[in-house]
């Protein structure tokens, strides 16, 4: 049996679905272009806060919609398009190829046979991993009106987030970084003059000078 899964909307697009109906009451017999525009301008005159409402709302349905894309997935599926352009998996899935992570697992000489429930919950542990540090960095990257996220909004989740503290000596904080090779390179070593120059000594002969 196969699920259709709804794609996750946009703070914008919830505002407008909200806010449509209402503007078509006060607004009768206006084409729906013109409906848009006027609600559009409505989203654009909203304060940070009042968009916040609605940018929280839009985090939570991107997260229904990636735990649902974990829980409909199926072993090695391909997506099947359904009339309404949405996408259909069987159910007890994993994204992540099994064969891929047969390989990954088996690379570890001590590792020897691996049963493919094994495998699956590999599988299932990698990809909730991955929902989960997606889901924070995207909220990150929200948090700074941002529209796409950046290896900073992983490195800022993996520092601010208790239970990932073992990976922050892996992904320190780029600014820091950044700021300890300045001062790295505003420490500069003057080289020992002997290293240049050699002594200058009075040649025996002729009274002229000479390097040693």
């Amino acid at each position: 049996m196969t699920k259709a899964i709804k794609k996750p909307q946009s703070s914008y697009l919830i505002y407008c679905n909200e806010k449509r109906k209402e503007v078509m009451n006060l607004n009768p017999g206006v084409r729906i272009g013109d409906i848009q525009k006027i609600i559009s301008k409505q989203w654009n005159a909203l304060k940070s806060e009042e968009k916040g409402i609605y940018v929280e709302l839009a985090i939570k349905d991107k997260a229904r919609y990636q735990q649902e894309l974990l829980d409909t997935l199926q072993v090695n599926e391909k997506p099947i398009a359904t009339a309404d352009h949405s996408i259909t998996y069987e159910s007890n899935a994993c994204i992540y190829p099994i064969g891929r992570v047969r390989k990954i697992v088996q690379s570890d000489p001590d590792v020897g046979k691996v049963s493919k429930d094994a495998l699956v919950a590999i599988a299932k542990a990698s990809e909730l991993f991955a929902q989960f540090l997606g889901t924070k960095s995207y909220e990150q990257a929200m948090y700074r009106n941002k529209r796409q996220i950046k290896a900073s909004d992983v490195t800022r989740t993996i520092q601010t987030t208790a239970s990932l503290d073992w990976l922050r000596e892996d992904f320190p904080i780029r600014a820091e970084v950044v700021e300890e090779s300045k001062v790295k390179k505003d420490k500069k070593v003057l080289p020992d003059s002997a290293s240049f120059f050699k002594t200058m000594t009075i040649g025996k002969t002729n009274g002229t000078l000479s390097k040693e």
